[in-house]
């Protein structure tokens, strides 16, 4: 019984995001969205990084906002569809507010 609560509340099933990301951006209204689903039991989880460089100091590193959702699909292009749609509202609706 103890195993299965210390899988269930364990975060070592969780992939850390790597900071720098492998994926190309995506280019939109001066933010880079980084589409970066992650595989889960089969299914893909919606997860991504935005970001947004600091203009004017070339020492400042970019403004980040990782993010998982709990929205999972069937395949990875449904899932990339989804994170990037889903990225483009959220920069529509909160702008710089995500990196307060």
């Amino acid at each position: 019984m103890f195993g299965l609560l210390k899988r269930f509340f364990s975060d070592s099933d969780i992939k850390p995001v790597d900071n720098t990301p492998s994926v190309e951006p995506v280019h939109y209204n001066g933010y880079l969205i980084f589409v970066m689903p992650q595989e889960e039991a089969g299914q893909y989880r919606v997860a991504g990084l935005i970001e947004k460089p600091v203009v004017g100091d070339v020492d400042a590193e970019n403004l980040k906002h990782q993010f998982i959702r709990s929205d999972v699909c069937m395949s990875k292009p449904q899932a990339e569809q989804i994170t990037l749609q889903k990225c483009k509202l959220f920069i529509d609706q909160v702008g710089d507010n995500m990196f307060k």
